[in-house]
């Protein structure tokens, strides 16, 4: 299990394979000076938590990847993520899309 360190203080925990994905999707959207809403579920203990922050170019993102091998990454997911953050909710956490989903279909909700 990876996490994502946020402004030197929030630490979110996510796998190794979804934290990969965020940290391509940050870069497409920081790479262009663009800030935007990010949330993503804590359902620890089944209590059905959920969390949100503004990420902006200017506050440091730590990505801690507990694998030391890269994964394969999904076009398709980066593209659903990056999609999400331009909505009025911005960028979820979204789901990996599915091999059997076409890129018209929209990404599970998370």
């Amino acid at each position: 299990m990876g996490h994502l360190v946020y402004d030197s203080s929030l630490r979110i925990d996510f796998n190794d394979r979804m934290l990969a994905h965020l940290q391509v999707a940050f870069a497409v959207k920081l790479h262009s000076n663009e800030s935007f809403q990010f949330s993503w579920r804590q359902d620890r203990d089944g209590d059905g938590g959920r969390g949100s922050i503004w990420i902006h170019p200017h506050i440091s993102i730590l990505y801690r990847f507990t694998d030391r091998l890269k994964p394969t990454l999904n076009p398709r997911w980066i593209e659903a993520l990056v999609r999400s953050a331009d909505t009025p909710e911005g960028m979820s956490a979204l789901p990996e899309p599915s091999a059997l989903s076409t890129a018209a279909d929209p990404p599970a909700a998370p």
